[in-house]
């Protein structure tokens, strides 16, 4: 556990800074100075930008985590590993830019009505799915390295920072909204040429080939994960697309643009937990190596309750402050309340999970992730096409909920029946139930006027009573232990 909540720690930080700016541009900036229609584009052109690098890693980033490993040499050149997965991504994207080529007519056709502006920049796509596809090579290979703190910097920081001070030259006048686009897809390149410069720098990869017995064998075995990683890893990021891509289709860019600044709002939720996935996976395949299933189960059962914690909090700590949220943005943004909701339960319950996820596909029966995928593709694509058309976007965020939570459930007990590992116990349910108490009592603290008092007040007050009990209590001696050595560091020890 030492070093995934040290290094989990490090890019938490560093993620929720880049929150702060994230914020600023897409509650401040986008909102205020963009139309929905453009917001709703900028967002959605990102989003189907990982489904397009999905598609063409082929399954490849997450069969380096998992064989590193067993490719791993003394002389660094790793048979050959680095060579043939960046072979591979790169014939994926060649795959898949040619079908994306073929199918362009249908899909333009599809948005032409609802949403012509994504028609209008379908090509996009195209440079946009490159470097995210090369982005998350670099993010895995360094990940299999254990250095990931770089990656999160890059993405999480600079790329908004720079996003930021795009934003302010349309605001001036500097740019027209076309230059703005475009120039939006090329900032996403500055992160992964410094990933490239810095996993060269590193000088723990060897860029030739080497075609052995050994390597023969090991590819072989690797490319068989691959491709059910493929096939069933690939819907984990289908799923945040479908909903987006069928609101916008269904409904046009206005409603897709509410949805997913609300979904970025999420987003701020979910980061302590993606900070402690990409640290902890290279260190559960090392446990099934190991076969440690104690350590598994310590693991999952700490990195479960304290996601759980933290997300209730930072939940908490949005809901409360919704309001003065809306007012910095257009009235119509306030529509986006229980999107919000909705989508914030379901991503609780998906923290709360743990590493179930991460334990299933590092495991001898990660085949079975395919089936659950695909039942999980249905159940998103079914439900949103029944809700979507009555409910729009609040249709789209309950149908996003109930497939996340079917879907974590469903894993959770097959994870259970074959490895007897659960991250779940009864004493959580307070945990939920604190929640909902400083719901309740934040509602009775009256509105002061200005937004900056009223919510600077509203989360101290609420934040002090959550964090409070929660120590005290001792309710995650991990998550204790951790506060503790962080206000040590600057001198600060707690009663």
């Amino acid at each position: 556990m030492g070093i995934v909540k040290r290094n989990s720690i490090t890019i938490t930080i560093l993620s929720y800074l880049g929150i702060v700016v994230g914020y600023v541009n897409k509650i401040l900036l986008f909102p205020n100075f963009l139309s929905e229609e453009q917001v709703g584009l900028a967002n959605i052109l990102v989003s189907m930008a990982v489904m397009y690098a999905q598609f063409s890693a082929m399954g490849i980033n997450s069969t380096i985590v998992k064989f590193f490993p067993f490719f791993r040499t003394p002389d660094r050149r790793h048979n050959g590993f680095f060579f043939w997965t960046a072979l591979g991504v790169s014939l994926g994207f060649v795959l898949f830019t040619t079908l994306f080529l073929i199918f362009r007519e249908p899909v333009t056709e599809y948005y032409a009505q609802k949403s012509p502006l994504l028609s209008k920049y379908y090509l996009l796509l195209i440079p946009l799915g490159f470097t995210t596809l090369f982005f998350n090579f670099f993010t895995a290979w360094l990940q299999a390295l254990y250095k990931t703190v770089v990656s999160s910097f890059v993405y999480e920081v600079a790329l908004r920072l720079l996003v930021t001070a795009e934003i302010s030259l349309y605001a001036l006048g500097a740019i027209d909204f076309e230059q703005f686009i475009v120039g939006y897809v090329l900032i996403y390149f500055v992160p992964t040429l410094v990933l490239l410069v810095y996993t060269l720098w590193t000088r723990r990869i060897d860029l030739r080939p080497v075609w052995t017995g050994r390597t023969r064998r090991l590819l072989s075995v690797a490319a068989v994960y691959g491709l059910w990683q493929y096939l069933g890893g690939t819907s984990m990021y289908i799923v945040p697309v479908i909903d987006q891509s069928m609101l916008a289709g269904m409904r046009g860019l206005a409603q897709q643009a509410v949805y997913s600044t609300m979904a970025y709002m999420v987003a701020a939720m979910l980061t302590p937990y993606r900070s402690m996935i990409k640290v902890a996976t290279p260190v559960v395949t090392n446990l099934w190596k190991e076969r440690d299933m104690a350590g598994m189960q310590r693991i999952h059962r700490d990195v479960s309750l304290m996601n759980l914690i933290v997300g209730c909090f930072f939940f908490l700590a949005i809901w409360i402050n919704l309001d003065n949220i809306f007012s910095l943005m257009p009235a119509s943004y306030s529509a986006g309340r229980y999107v919000f909701l909705f989508l914030g339960l379901g991503r609780i319950f998906e923290m709360y999970a743990g590493l179930t996820g991460v334990i299933l596909i590092t495991s001898k029966r990660y085949r079975y992730d395919f089936t659950f995928s695909v039942l999980l593709v249905g159940m998103t694509v079914a439900s949103n096409a029944a809700l979507i058309p009555s409910l729009g976007m609040n249709g789209a965020a309950i149908a996003t909920m109930s497939t996340v939570i079917v879907y974590n459930l469903i894993r959770i007990g097959f994870v259970w029946k074959f490895f007897r590992i659960q991250p779940f116990a009864a004493t959580d349910c307070w945990i939920v139930l604190l929640t909902g108490a400083m719901v309740g009592l934040s509602a009775l603290i009256p509105y002061l006027g200005n937004f900056i008092l009223d919510a600077a007040v509203r989360t101290l007050v609420i934040s002090l009573l959550f964090g409070a009990t929660v120590y005290y209590t001792n309710a995650s001696p991990q998550l204790n232990a951790t506060l503790d050595g962080l206000l040590a560091r600057i001198g600060i020890r707690l009663p």
